[in-house]
């Protein structure tokens, strides 16, 4: 994270916690490369937010904001001790998400042709699209964010001939999948979830093909090292498609919903 950019994107972290979630709320977490940006409740009507560096050995708090979630102004008293605790943990939950991070970069640049190819099916705009394809362009469009393309809508939409406009969408729905996780707001932003690096990968049968072998959304996560609440997310998103219409871009083209859902769990 830029140092400059580091007070606006803590203030309105913390701003937006307190205005959207009022006086009490859960710790708000951000994380970026070394920085965690962190938001949490002091206890008594504020939400103080902090902004602490931190490298694989060590961690400092950089910035502190303090921010009313009430209506008292005196300043909070802070416990230290929990504060630190509560740092620690956010710290430790951080480098490992990295770890994960690194790891799921090594999948994705093993399997760059196989993504390469899916994405390319994108140019064909009569095609449905399944959750590979999906999966695909999720991750060039998280290849651009990591390149620091601020661009990357753009630059995508140029490469299989498409509009900025739909490319924008089809990104939309790639989170709506759970592929792609959420963005920041008038920012290229996002990552590929676990899921959405499982499905870029063309050894992973499909959410349907584990489902119809028998297995459990607890099995499914436990195998495949996410969390329930993600395949959960996956497989609602999976099926909720209109029957009579659903979504194929530029096409106008139609499909049943159980013909796009059976692509899902086939590779070519």
């Amino acid at each position: 994270m830029k140092s400059e950019d580091a007070a606006p994107a803590l203030r309105r972290l913390t701003e937006n916690a307190v205005r959207d979630l009022g006086h009490e709320f859960p710790p708000q977490e951000r994380f970026d490369v070394d920085a965690a940006l962190l938001v949490c409740p002091s206890g008594d009507g504020w939400a103080i937010g902090l902004r602490v560096d931190f490298t694989p050995e060590s961690w400092s708090i950089a910035e502190v904001v303090a921010i009313p979630s009430g209506t008292v102004r005196t300043l909070p008293a802070v416990n230290t001790e929990s504060l630190q605790s509560y740092v620690e943990t956010a710290v430790d939950r951080a480098r490992r998400g990295q770890r994960a991070a690194a790891e799921r970069r090594l999948k994705l640049e093993r399997n760059a042709e196989f993504i390469q190819r899916r994405f390319e099916t994108w140019l064909d705009k009569k095609l449905p699209k399944t959750n590979v394809e999906y999966a695909a362009l999720a991750a060039k469009y998280a290849e651009q964010v990591r390149l620091g393309n601020s661009r990357a809508t753009a630059t995508l939409a140029e490469q299989v001939q498409m509009s900025p406009s739909v490319m924008a969408q089809r990104i939309k729905e790639a989170r709506r999948r759970a592929l792609l996780t959420r963005g920041e707001q008038g920012r290229a932003s996002g990552d590929l979830t676990p899921l959405g690096v499982l499905y870029a990968d063309p050894e992973f049968p499909g959410l349907r093909a584990l489902q119809a072998s028998g297995m459990s959304q607890r099995d499914i996560a436990a195998k495949y090292g996410m969390s329930e609440a993600l395949v959960w997310r996956g497989a609602i998103a999976s099926f909720d498609l209109d029957e009579e219409n659903p979504p194929l871009p530029e096409s106008g083209v139609s499909a049943s919903a159980e013909q796009i859902m059976r692509r899902d769990d086939q590779k070519q």
